[in-house]
């Protein structure tokens, strides 16, 4: 078995707990940081505490395990009635291209569903262009250019 299939069959997609909590946000600021070159703690709040941050109704935070290791992360909120939103989507950089990203979407829109969400949507800066083709290959549509961040949305069926 190559270690990209043993890592996308091995991987665990749970909730996230105390004990991940912390590499959990390491990872996403990690991944922040190599996208912007910079980090700014008062764009992440949410990151501050993430159980407390993710706990109401309508809202999950999921992390992807392997090896007793974060990999991935993804959460999901209350954007109004019946929709939801998709955020903190993060894969650790040795991870990447194995398949994770698309786990943890799907995963993330399972748990919308079960969180009585019809719809999701998601935003992602429009010159991180492997994360727009990624949500494009994952039938997410293209709803609003702003010029700085391109908003996606796609119906849960």
């Amino acid at each position: 078995m190559s270690g990209v299939n043993k890592i996308q069959q091995e991987v665990q997609v749970l909730k996230i707990t105390k004990q991940f909590e912390e590499e959990a946000r390491k990872l996403i600021l990690k991944g922040l940081e190599e996208r912007f070159g910079f980090i700014d703690p008062a764009y992440n709040p949410d990151l501050i505490n993430i159980i407390k941050s993710y706990s109401q109704k309508g809202q999950v935070f999921l992390i992807g395990v392997y090896d007793n290791r974060v990999v991935c992360t993804g959460a999901v909120s209350c954007e109004e009635a019946g929709v939801g939103r998709i955020e903190r989507m993060s894969v650790k950089k040795e991870c990447r291209r194995l398949g994770l990203a698309k786990l943890m979407i799907q995963c993330l829109e399972l748990s919308a569903k079960q969180e009585g969400y019809h719809k999701v949507v998601l935003e992602t800066n429009n010159n991180w262009q492997s994360a727009i083709e990624f949500y494009n290959k994952n039938g997410y549509e293209l709803y609003l250019d702003d010029e700085k961040c391109s908003h996606f949305y796609k119906h849960l069926s």
